[in-house]
């Protein structure tokens, strides 16, 4: 049986509440090892284990990039398409898409920019499109720049780790409001 877009979802959803990286972005930590930051390694930060960040990350970039069909745009989209008795799911849907695009159009709390502003957006970007989750060349020298910085490096992970805090409650609600969908009618259907 071939799984729709809202399983996929949903099964990348769980993977990212569930990975040991979450675990340990939501648990108190002691310091970064700040010798080790001050030579350039941004992610000396207390027991983070990186293949795991990328592990959370990997699965994050499949939620968010449409090429895969499962997005949280695409799952926006496919969401406008349930019948009116949906409605308040819906709309519990389109508020949480629109909280994470506010969120992340709002200023980050470290700015890399000589001049100008630097949105939570840009920063995500530069850092999970730089290096982490691709290494894009329009993005990668920042990357570097940023994530070598020394001191500065260990707030640029900060920011970073709150954009994805935004990517995650606007996933979790969205999981919750297609897992309700697909309850519903798979009891509607067992009905008729």
């Amino acid at each position: 049986m071939t799984k729709s877009p809202y399983d996929h979802f949903l099964q990348k959803a769980k993977k990212l509440e569930e990975s040991r990286f979450w675990t340990w972005l939501t648990s108190r930590r002691g310091e970064p090892d700040w010798d080790r930051v001050k030579q350039g390694d941004w992610l000396a930060q207390d027991k983070l284990n990186p293949d795991e960040m990328e592990a959370f990350c990997l699965n994050l970039r499949l939620l968010i990039q449409d090429q895969d069909g499962f997005s949280i745009r695409k799952i926006k989209q496919l969401s406008d398409l349930w019948p009116e008795k949906y409605k308040e799911n819906k709309i519990a849907i389109q508020k949480t898409v629109d909280e994470l695009n506010t969120k992340l159009d709002q200023p980050s709390f470290v700015n890399p920019k000589i001049s100008g502003i630097t949105t939570n957006k840009e920063l995500f970007d530069i850092i999970f499109y730089g290096g982490i989750a691709h290494a894009n060349p329009s993005k990668r020298d920042e990357f570097d720049r940023i994530t070598q910085s020394g001191l500065f490096s260990v707030f640029a992970f900060q920011a970073f780790s709150s954009v994805i805090f935004h990517y995650r409650n606007c996933i979790v609600s969205i999981a919750y409001q297609v897992a309700t969908y697909l309850d519903e009618e798979e009891a509607r259907s067992k009905k008729v």
